[in-house]
């Protein structure tokens, strides 16, 4: 049976192993956006051509299915510097081979049980698809957190006369950076080598797979198609966005008591228990 000391070992040990890739992954992510970065971890550019030349070698041997679904995941977190899926893949390995290698340290150091060896051998393999996913999400949450300002900007220049295209070129112009603004340059980059508005919206809403982006798209494509006003469109679609987060936080409001127990039963009342008991031991035990 394993010793609680151990498990606080191995659990501690995890964590270590997981910040240190984590680490060693932010680094060579610095050097795949700026190739002008002060040499990290990776030592230097010719470690670089190396890691890009292994991921290449082993990009044939990625199954399609895994391939095409890394490749919607990479599209879907805004591309990471230009990683395919036979980095993750090749990300994943080391990961791995990191998370086993400790494994056996601790087996070999410890009384540890040869049965965790899986556990954390899975934890180190699944973990550059955890920050992959974690990745989109954060994403995701930038761009609902851009959309309101973006979605009224717009909405007043195509009010103000504008056409679509135009309204989206300023909106781009005056809006802040962030991944909302690159979805819309690469809209009006699709409008400029000849696809229609609706194939371009379409795109972006393929690209981001955000449930109210999807819906906002789908209705500029629907007031096209019926030649609807658009400004009236944009309007109600902001309309609709301010509710949807009003709702959202409603409910995140309402959830708030709910989450707070597990705090308040495992660290609050053990507290205060032992506040309003420990006067009372003390006397017991000094009267026997």
């Amino acid at each position: 049976m394993l010793s609680l000391s151990a498990a606080i070992l191995v659990s501690l040990s995890v964590f270590l192993a997981m910040v240190i890739v984590k680490r060693v992954w932010d680094a060579f992510k610095v050097r795949l956006e700026k190739p002008e970065a002060k040499p990290s971890i990776f030592g230097g550019a010719h470690a670089k051509a190396h890691f890009h030349n292994i991921a290449r070698l082993l990009a044939p041997m990625v199954p399609e299915k895994m391939k095409t679904y890394l490749t919607r995941q990479l599209v879907q977190a805004g591309g990471l510097g230009g990683m395919t899926p036979a980095h993750i893949i090749l990300y994943a390995i080391f990961s791995s081979l990191c998370s086993i290698a400790l494994a056996l340290l601790l087996t070999v150091s410890t009384d540890m049980s040869a049965a965790w060896l899986v556990p954390i051998f899975l934890a180190g393999a699944l973990f550059p698809f955890i920050w992959l996913r974690d990745q989109i999400k954060k994403r995701h949450r930038q761009i609902m957190l851009e959309m309101p300002y973006h979605l009224d900007l717009l909405t007043l220049c195509v009010e103000a006369g504008l056409d679509f295209g135009a309204g989206v070129q300023k909106m781009v112009d005056k809006g802040h950076d962030g991944p909302l603004i690159d979805e819309f340059q690469a809209f009006l980059a699709e409008l400029r080598v000849g696809k229609t508005r609706a194939e371009a919206l379409q795109g972006m809403s393929t690209r981001v797979a955000l449930e109210p982006l999807t819906n906002f798209t789908s209705a500029l494509i629907q007031a096209d198609r019926l030649g609807s006003g658009m400004g009236k469109t944009l309007r109600l679609q902001a309309e609709q966005l301010r509710q949807d987060r009003f709702q959202k936080a409603e409910k995140a409001a309402g959830e708030a008591p709910v989450k707070m127990l597990i705090p308040l039963v495992l660290f609050i009342f053990p507290t205060i228990w032992i506040v309003l008991g420990a006067p009372l031991i003390f006397e017991w035990m000094f009267k026997v």
